[in-house]
């Protein structure tokens, strides 16, 4: 590899590095300014939807942004380690610019959110979710062989990474709803939840069958229990149909990671 497509790449490996702490420091001031004067489960309340799990459930962004730090941490390293050249251009060539797209949709969410700009936080969100498919297409994660190390430090965070955001999506739209008063009555925000988890199943099961993300799948079974918690503390008959769907997702999801497990195991 030429000096100067090296050094195009250690550049990259900073940005990389300055994109996620970025993103980290808008998170924090998120959390202990906060922006606004609103905490975002607080923006989150004025937006009451029955697709919102549970406040625990949220402790996942924590696995989910350390993870992410070992990935960083690991682009540094391939950076500046002279005997890592082919690692670091087939990590460059895989993420390319996504990463820091990614952190900055992150970031800017952040703001657009604690502002109560909803259709925009949904226009970010959106974008954040594309860049993190492409980063899934581009490196062919847990499609082609991979070493330890990318597993840990690739496969894992934006497999946790894409599974959250795919939820924090439909949890998005459904915020959207109600902000622009499309919410409808009672029974109709049930039945269109019941939608958001069907759809929710269905990504899980496809990325389980077609991309082999078991992670990503167990991420959604996370966020379903957390609805299933949520509703339960409620205790409203009529929001039994979530929980009965959430559960069904549960099972459906488990039934593909072993119908999955199964089908290796014979190839």
């Amino acid at each position: 590899m030429a000096n100067h497509e090296t050094l195009q790449l250690k550049n990259k490996s900073i940005f990389n590095a300055i994109g996620y702490v970025i993103m980290i420091g808008v998170n924090a001031l998120a959390v202990f300014l906060p922006i606004n004067g609103k905490t975002t489960s607080e923006v989150s309340d004025s937006y009451p939807s029955l697709f919102t799990p549970a406040g625990i459930t949220f402790s996942i962004w924590g696995i989910i942004y350390l993870a992410l730090l070992g990935f960083v941490i690991y682009q540094l390293w391939l950076a500046f380690s002279n005997k890592e050249k082919e690692k670091l251009q087939k990590v460059m060539t895989g993420i390319k610019d996504w990463f820091l797209v990614s952190c900055v949709a992150n970031a800017c969410w952040l703001f657009t959110w604690h502002y109560e700009l909803v259709p925009v936080s949904v226009a970010l969100m959106l974008i954040l979710a594309t860049s993190l498919v492409i980063i899934h297409l581009n490196y062919k994660i847990n499609i082609v062989p991979a070493s330890l190390q990318e597993k840990l430090f690739i496969y894992l965070p934006f497999g946790l990474y894409l599974g959250w955001i795919a939820i924090a999506t439909l949890a998005n739209i459904s915020a959207l709803l109600v902000f622009a008063g499309w919410e409808g009555n009672h029974q109709t925000q049930v039945a269109t939840t019941v939608a958001f988890i069907g759809i929710g199943t269905l990504l899980s099961m496809l990325m389980i069958l077609l991309r082999n993300n078991i992670v990503y799948a167990l991420v959604s079974v996370w966020a379903f229990y957390g609805i299933i918690l949520k509703r339960k503390v409620a205790d409203v008959m009529e929001e039994n149909a979530i929980i009965h769907a959430c559960i069904i997702a549960i099972g459906l999801i488990a039934i593909t990671i072993s119908w999955q497990f199964y089908r290796k195991q014979k190839s």
